[in-house]
């Protein structure tokens, strides 16, 4: 006697995979960019004093004489200046880099996210350019343009929308439905997305059972 067995399949999970980067995503990217930065500076700014050094020259000993004491204002504006000027070149030229040559940074690969031109094309250097100043002037109103992501739909910053680029999931990573579903509650906007991709947040999926095939299958 053979008896058919009826198999459910369940159908694969949605994953992240091209959808637009969320917030805390792009935040913690953010972050791990600026570490990495300030350690390059820090370590270009240790190699160059160790070269002045080597020729008699120590610019801190420079700026704490008697005649740059004398003017303390003009001291720290030029220390701001030249500070903001050496950070400022050497982000852009990181941030740049990376995004012409990859579509991503260091802190963006690490957390899978992706920036893409119009209709996913690569970023050239004057879009690349355009989001670098871009991100200056999101930061300028208590970095309103970096919290516009929570309010856009496409999840799109002030320098995105200046640039005409976005920032995507360039991985496979699974939603947990479980987080979601917490979320959920307190954000009724989440359940609705996620309703429309068929994702189920409150209740669990069943469990597939395998079931004995109707009596015509079988035989004696």
């Amino acid at each position: 006697m053979t008896i058919q067995l009826a198999h459910k399949k369940k159908a694969p999970p949605p994953t992240f995979l091209g959808h637009y980067a969320g917030f805390v995503s792009r935040l913690i990217a953010f972050v791990i960019d600026i570490l990495i930065v300030s350690f390059a500076i820090g370590i270009m700014l240790g190699g160059g004093r160790l070269i002045l050094n080597f020729f008699n020259f120590d610019p801190l000993a420079f700026l704490s004489s008697d005649a740059a004491v004398s003017h303390l204002t003009l001291r720290n504006i030029l220390l701001f200046m030249t500070s903001f000027t050496f950070t400022f070149f050497v982000n852009m030229v990181y941030s740049t880099f990376f995004w012409m040559a990859a579509g991503k940074t260091i802190g963006k690969a690490i957390m899978g996210l992706q920036v893409i031109g119009p209709k996913g094309a690569r970023i050239t250097f004057w879009r690349a350019m355009k989001r670098y100043i871009g991100y200056w002037i999101s930061a300028l109103p208590l970095f309103l343009g970096y919290f516009w992501v929570l309010v856009n739909d496409n999840r799109l910053s002030w320098h995105d929308k200046i640039a005409g680029t976005s920032v995507i999931y360039d991985h496979e990573a699974k939603y947990s439905e479980q987080l979601l579903g917490r979320m959920a509650k307190f954000v009724p906007r989440i359940e609705q997305k996620m309703k429309k991709e068929g994702v189920s947040l409150l209740k669990p999926e069943p469990k597939t059972e395998v079931q004995p095939a109707s009596p015509e299958g079988t035989k004696e």
